[in-house]
C-alpha cells in the first residue's frame, strides 16, 4: 500500500505496468485502474469527452419556499442546462450555465458575471423568493457525446482498465464502474460493459 503518494507517470510494461512516484520509487503491477477523472486524458488518444467550466452557487437561508413546489429537485436540460435543489438548512444551490472552455471557471470576473446570471434566472422561476448569494464556486466538468461514462479497457494502453465518470453522474457512473471493473478483472461476464465500452 502506497499512502499519500502522488504517481507521476504510469507505463505499460509486458507483463503488466510501473507506476512511478513523485518520490522516486516504482510500483509494479499486473494491472492499473485509472480513477483519476480529466487527468486520465494524458494516457489516451482517443477524445472521449469535452472539458467545459461549470458555476454554482449556494444561497443564505430562506425563512419559506413559496411557490417551490415540495422543494423538488429541478434539472432544466436546455443548454447551457440549470438546476436547483434546497439543503437541510434551508439553503438553495444553483446552478449551470457551463462554458465550453475547461479553465474559464478561473475567471473571477466570469465568476461574477454568471453568478448574476444564475441569480436572474431564479428570481424568474421564483418571483417571491429573495435569493443572497452566501457563496460562489467554479470546476471543470466532462461531458461526452452520449452522456455516457467511457468505462473498461482500451487498446492504446494494455493491463489498465479506465472509470471515466463524465456527463454529471460520476457517482452514479463510479458505483457501476466498480461492478464492470470487477468482472472485467475476474473474467466474468457484465450485461453493462458494451454500454460505457470505448469503442461503442
Amino acid at each position: 500500500m502506497y499512502d499519500r503518494c502522488e504517481v507521476c507517470k504510469v507505463e505499460p510494461a509486458e507483463n503488466g505496468v510501473v507506476l512511478n512516484t513523485g518520490s522516486g520509487f516504482r510500483i509494479n503491477g499486473r494491472r492499473v485502474v485509472f480513477a483519476t477523472g480529466y487527468e486520465s486524458h494524458q494516457y489516451l488518444k482517443q477524445s472521449v469527452g469535452a472539458l467545459k467550466s461549470t458555476f454554482a452557487l449556494i444561497s443564505e437561508p430562506f425563512d419559506s419556499f413559496e411557490g417551490w413546489p415540495d422543494r423538488s429537485l429541478i434539472w432544466e436540460s436546455a443548454r447551457p442546462y440549470f438546476y436547483l435543489r434546497t439543503t437541510s438548512d434551508d439553503s438553495a444551490i444553483v446552478g449551470g450555465e457551463d462554458v465550453p472552455y475547461a479553465t474559464a471557471h478561473k475567471n473571477d470576473q466570469l465568476i461574477a458575471r454568471k453568478t448574476r446570471k444564475l441569480q436572474r434566472r431564479f428570481a424568474d422561476m421564483f418571483p417571491r423568493l429573495d435569493l443572497e448569494v452566501s457563496y460562489t464556486w467554479a470546476g471543470t466538468f466532462g461531458e461526452t457525446e452520449d452522456g455516457l461514462a467511457y468505462i473498461g479497457q482500451t487498446p492504446e494502453f494494455p493491463h489498465a482498465y479506465f472509470a471515466l465518470g463524465y456527463g454529471g453522474n460520476g457517482i452514479t457512473f463510479s458505483i457501476i464502474a466498480a461492478k464492470i471493473i470487477t468482472d472485467l478483472h475476474l473474467g466474468r461476464p457484465n450485461p453493462d460493459a458494451d454500454i460505457f465500452r470505448f469503442d461503442r
